[in-house]
């Protein structure tokens, strides 16, 4: 007897929806979330997704379409999400962050039928609502803080009961989007990438082998879910057993306590984060006893940060690790013991992608030298929203070309040099600004570093500094740029150094460094 086409595709499909499915089969009252008081088991998470699966297509939500989210962390945002998977539909989270005309751009590139957003950003949306094409439905993630507007969907109504919490019935296939997050990158308008569920599950698997977390493992979810890192760390949570404690927004008082209160065994965040911690107030007073795993992730990490981790907790296996939106973000990941060994590297090749490096001509290049990073393998994007040419550029020879420059050794450990629009071209040499900023970071009296080339007609592109001074300390331009000469070849030395309180960041707590350039480029340069 042949099956049906829907049972067909049950029989093999690899989709996000079903992870949380089969997750609650198999931790059933095991808990999956915390949020506050709450407490959600996998079976509740399951049931609250297909509330939100239901809730959404009685609105009209069907497989394909794009529903736009723009909140901080929920429990609500989580199940829709999780229900939006589980219908077919694509969740297009966006940048809580973004205003009028960046949120108008990416509403009529993406073309969604609906638009959730948090209560406090809706006046935000109001303002612009006028020019938003296409979308028919307008909700909100009540977190008490302002009204919802007139006619406006409450997703607290998705979980009264009114919606059954049954599984839908819904052709999906592996090869479906599942969401499409939009990049800044360089150029003037942010992209959207069209990453597949079978992108995910790829993710997934990295994080087994790679990552090495476990059912037992429990993580905060603070780092925002628009960003494609906290939304693979949040499914390989679900899919493995583990417990992930949802937090708002990251904030360095939380993380301690909530590491110390729920017994958190990863953090998952960029060194930036690392770097501040130590620094709070009463840090000593916390009981990081539980804490055994770190990964740094967007940068390397300073030798400095990890010499101040290493007399705090030396049990800690840290690991450093590089990837991008467009590839899930699988990519490279350093073992604890390479770590240790080699901190300048990001280690070796993820499970789930084959990384090479490619000179100008799409040659691989022999170990030693730099290249552009590439990479392939089922955790590659579909490509680019509506941007063929973009995508075709991007995936040309059939290659993810990251735009990341880089290189191998003999034993196949990668070493990231920096981003091809960072390389500073000044006086006719070549400056990686990581390796400025590694250099700088090892100042007594420096916690953060952003080096970047300024416009200048003496140099081309000036090397310099922007620095954010460990608490209590007070160091000059003058210091600085003696270190720098007294530990680096004189064309890398900056040019000039700018002291800030803080360095402009994303939501993942990355330097944003095109903020700064676009602040300081007008400005002159030391000769």
């Amino acid at each position: 007897m042949s099956l049906d086409k829907l049972h067909e595709n049950l029989l093999r499909r690899a989709v996000i929806g079903d992870l949380v499915t089969r997750s609650a089969e198999r931790f059933v009252d095991r808990i999956a979330l915390v949020a506050g008081d709450a407490r959600i088991s996998f079976k509740v998470l399951n049931e609250r997704s297909c509330m939100a699966a239901n809730a959404f297509a009685a609105l009209g939500i069907k497989k394909g379409d794009r529903v736009a989210l723009m909140s901080h962390n929920s429990l609500h945002y989580i199940y829709c999400r999780f229900g939006l998977a589980k219908i077919g539909a694509i969740s297009a989270p966006i940048n809580f962050m973004l205003k009028g005309d960046e949120i108008e751009y990416i509403i009529n590139d993406g073309e969604p039928r609906a638009f959730f957003v948090e209560d406090s950003l809706a006046n935000t949306v109001l303002e612009i609502k006028h020019k938003l094409k296409g979308v028919e439905i307008f909700g909100c993630f009540d977190f008490g803080k302002a009204p919802i507007p007139e006619k406006w969907v409450n997703t607290a109504s998705f979980f009264t009961g009114a919606y059954p919490a049954t599984e839908p019935a819904v052709i999906i296939d592996s090869n479906d989007i599942a969401t499409l997050i939009y990049t800044t990158g360089t150029e003037s308008f942010p992209k959207g990438v069209m990453t597949s569920h079978l992108n995910y599950y790829m993710s997934i698997l990295h994080l087994a082998c790679d990552v090495d977390f476990r059912r037992e493992d429990s993580v905060i979810i603070d780092i925002p879910l628009f960003h494609v890192a906290g939304t693979t760390v949040l499914n390989g949570a679900i899919t493995l057993g583990g417990k992930a404690i949802v937090g708002y927004a990251p904030d360095a008082m939380n993380i301690l306590q909530k590491t110390q209160d729920e017994k958190i065994s990863m953090w998952v965040y960029p060194p930036t984060v690392y770097a501040v911690l130590p620094m709070m107030p009463d840090f000593g007073k916390f009981d990081l006893s539980s804490l055994k795993k770190c990964i740094s992730f967007g940068a390397v990490m300073p030798p400095s940060v990890l010499e101040t981790w290493k007399k705090i907790k030396p049990d800690i296996q840290w690991r450093n690790y590089w990837g991008q939106t467009e590839s899930s973000p699988v990519g490279t990941t350093s073992t604890p013991e390479e770590f240790e060994q080699n901190i300048s590297s990001i280690g070796i090749q993820d499970t789930a992608v084959s990384v090479k490096v490619f000179d100008e001509q799409d040659r691989e290049v022999t170990s030693g030298f730099i290249g552009e990073l590439v990479m392939r393998g089922p955790a590659v994007m579909l490509g680019y929203w509506k941007k063929e040419k973009q995508t075709e550029t991007t995936l040309s020879n059939g290659w993810l070309h990251t735009g990341d420059l880089g290189y191998k050794d003999d034993k196949g450990n990668v070493y990231y040099v920096d981003r091809k629009k960072d390389m500073i071209k000044s006086g006719g040499e070549n400056v990686s600004s990581q390796e400025v900023e590694g250099m700088i970071t090892r100042h007594p009296k420096v916690m953060q570093a952003a080096v970047l080339g300024l416009p200048d007609p003496k140099w081309i592109e000036a090397v310099t500094a922007f620095i954010v001074p460990r608490p209590g300390e007070t160091p000059t331009e003058e210091e600085i740029i003696a270190f720098c000469k007294d530990n680096m070849a004189g064309y890398k030395v900056p040019k000039r150094v700018i002291v800030m309180t803080a360095l402009p960041t994303s939501a993942t707590g990355k330097i944003l460094k095109r903020v700064l350039r676009e602040q300081h480029s007008e400005k002159k340069t030391a000769d």
